[in-house]
């Protein structure tokens, strides 16, 4: 029998098992209502208040955090995860970046909160396994300024935040973590903060990110631009041999140079890490930056405990990447 045949069979077996289990548990599912993201509050930027985030928390789909003295709603779109009792394992996605410039959104147009909690429910239907969509600051609903805090010390902070405050509400012990983009960065920073990671999944990430400023010839920006750089931070990555890296990049991509991905991956190898770097050209022109099918199916597969062999034949066997709005 093909390989790649006996893997769908396995990922289904799992899946199907996982199913049963929790399907006599009550579970935590984001609520749907009928709020659409606004472009131009992605612009402007997103204020929402403590009183506002409560009554979205009482329908699970928003949590308040802060950081250097300030409070911030984050949104999140969860499916799968018990109400009551403990959830051993969940898996969350960072979405990459919305904006090309501070006038441009590329993403979210046409997207409210059903159609995240319908996205998340089908990642949990998939690989039976609880998904929580998390958005960064100003973005998908979440408060902030998203082109003035993407990438800073102050997103990082916000966002580790919002993982704590959901691994506490909702019980979880362990984590697969994984971003596309502007998120993969946020993963691969996330490496060196926690050891409660299981698997990680990097899909086209900036984790080599001063690299990649010098690769665009942006060299200007090295002194100007707070942000944070996970490539810095690679000797304080715990050592857990059973936990899996991959990072996921198409070689043509010209957001972020594929050398930059390489360098990251080589500073991986050369602390010990069990990482893999898997090429894919499977992005679509004219950027072949986006990865975002592949990045969520990794991320499933090892939430579901499937060989790294069989993740990896199964992710070049798969489709070109998909037009979709959500990253």
């Amino acid at each position: 029998m093909p390989t790649l045949k006996i893997a769908g069979i396995l990922v289904s077996l799992i899946v199907s098992a996982n199913s049963f289990l929790m399907s006599s548990a009550g579970l935590a599912q984001s609520r749907p209502d009928d709020e659409m993201f606004d472009p131009a509050k992605v612009i402007d930027g997103t204020q929402i208040s403590l009183e506002v985030c409560k009554e979205m928390e009482a329908r699970q789909t928003a949590i308040w955090v802060s950081a250097e003295s300030n409070g911030y709603c984050l949104r999140y779109f969860a499916a799968g995860l018990k109400a009551d009792g403990q959830n051993p394992l969940a898996v969350v996605w960072m979405p990459g970046d919305v904006m090309g410039g501070p006038k441009g959104v590329r993403h979210q147009a046409g997207l409210g909160v059903a159609a995240m909690v319908e996205q998340s429910q089908g990642q949990f239907e998939r690989y039976g396994v609880p998904f929580i969509f998390l958005g960064r600051p100003g973005t998908y609903g979440s408060a902030g300024k998203h082109y003035d805090i993407r990438h800073t010390p102050l997103e990082a902070k916000l966002m580790a935040s919002a993982i704590d405050t959901l691994k506490s509400r909702y019980r979880i012990g362990r984590w697969v973590l994984g971003g596309h983009s502007g998120g993969g960065t946020l993963a691969a920073e996330f490496l060196a903060q926690r050891n409660d990671l299981d698997c990680v999944v990097l899909s086209s990430p900036a984790a080599a990110y001063r690299a990649r400023l010098k690769a665009r010839g942006w060299v200007s920006r090295l002194k100007t631009e707070r942000f944070f750089d996970p490539y810095d931070a690679l000797d304080q990555i715990p050592d857990q041999p059973a936990r899996r890296i991959f990072l996921i990049s198409d070689p043509r991509d010209s957001n972020i140079p594929f050398s930059t991905q390489q360098l990251y991956f080589s500073g991986l190898k050369s602390h010990g890490h069990a990482a893999w770097l898997v090429p894919l050209m499977k992005a679509r022109g004219p950027t072949y930056h986006s990865l975002v099918d592949f990045g969520q199916a990794a991320e499933g597969m090892c939430a579901t405990g499937v060989a790294t062999d069989v993740m990896l034949q199964t992710l070049r066997a798969m489709p070109m990447q998909t037009d979709r709005i959500s990253n």
